[in-house]
């Protein structure tokens, strides 16, 4: 059957999409976000999978399907590269105009390229909302995001303290490449791309669920609902401190950013800051601003929590 541009020649064909998929492990559900993949709308697609090592029959799988399909190109990492690093050769071995990362358990809706392909303009780095689903499918009612979520009038400041750029939510330039890497070995990926994107103000919102996220006691979301209020705070301190740390060695901040940034980290490592406090009562909506209102009193009791324990 002949494509829209074999039917037009004329008609100027749509850019290259590399999907970056990493797997390990991937078990039952990557059969289903691969067919996803396919199934999109926008066909103009190659789709680089690198798998870290596992031991389940995965690689093999993909070997196979390999054969059966040119727009996949699996590679396999001679040693267990982890989370960061692996996506980061993934992002390399891509040779799209743009590039959009997927997790190995998803499920995306067809026209999730085209919209995002759609809406990226300019700017670097183009994300989305996601539906949650359950091991089998099932919809959770809930939303990754809220539904009124909005970047406008946003800085870089709001994406500090918390992350909101999920990188199975994106779709970023090829150019935006060089600004990133290299990936930070520890810490969160999509966070890191989140803050860069946004701190040269080069990001864009597509208030759209196109991934079905699954929820299960693998995924980020299942493994901190599985822990106990003591561990979880625990993990997010240290997130957040490994955040900040990789945030303010970030070779394009200005001086005056990057003493910003080091203070906050600093203030945030101590057991009681007034700056830190400081910060949260009188920056609350820049640095917090998907949080729920709070009076001042509210906010010097928040920041208190919100410090490391």
């Amino acid at each position: 059957m002949k494509s829209i541009e074999d039917s037009f020649p004329n008609t100027p064909k749509k850019p290259l999409i590399s999907v970056a998929l990493c797997t390990y492990n991937a078990g039952e559900y990557l059969e289903k976000q691969l067919l996803s993949i396919f199934a999109q709308t926008y066909k103009n697609i190659e789709i680089v999978v690198v798998d870290d090592r596992s031991n389940d029959g995965t690689y093999e799988y993909l070997i196979k399907l390999q054969e059966q399909n040119k727009q996949l190109k699996v590679f396999r990492n001679e040693f267990n590269l982890g989370f960061n690093k692996n996506f980061e050769k993934a992002i390399s071995l891509c040779t799209g105009d743009f590039i959009a990362i997927s997790d190995q358990d998803d499920i995306w809706i067809p026209e999730k390229l085209s919209v995002l392909s759609d809406n990226i303009g300019n700017n670097w780095l183009a994300f989305s909302n996601s539906d949650l689903i359950d091991k089998n499918d099932q919809p959770l009612g809930k939303t990754l995001l809220n539904i009124d979520f909005n970047i406008s009038e946003r800085t870089f400041k709001s994406i500090i303290l918390n992350n909101y750029v999920t990188g199975h939510t994106t779709l970023f330039s090829k150019n935006f490449v060089k600004y990133f890497s290299p990936i930070p070995a520890v810490g969160y990926y999509d966070w890191w791309m989140g803050f860069i994107a946004h701190y040269h103000d080069k990001i864009t919102y597509v208030n759209r669920c196109l991934t079905l996220y699954r929820v299960h006691h693998k995924s980020v979301i299942g493994s901190i609902s599985s822990m106990d209020k003591k561990k979880l705070k625990k993990a997010i301190c240290s997130d957040l401190t490994t955040q900040l740390i990789s945030f303010k060695s970030y070779k394009n901040l200005t001086s005056k950013d990057r003493d910003l940034i080091r203070k906050i980290a600093t203030a945030y490592q101590r057991r009681f800051s007034l700056y830190f406090v400081w910060i949260i009562i009188s920056r609350y909506n820049s640095y917090l601003p998907d949080q729920k209102p709070r009076s001042l009193l509210a906010r010097f009791f928040y920041a208190l929590k919100f410090k490391v324990k």
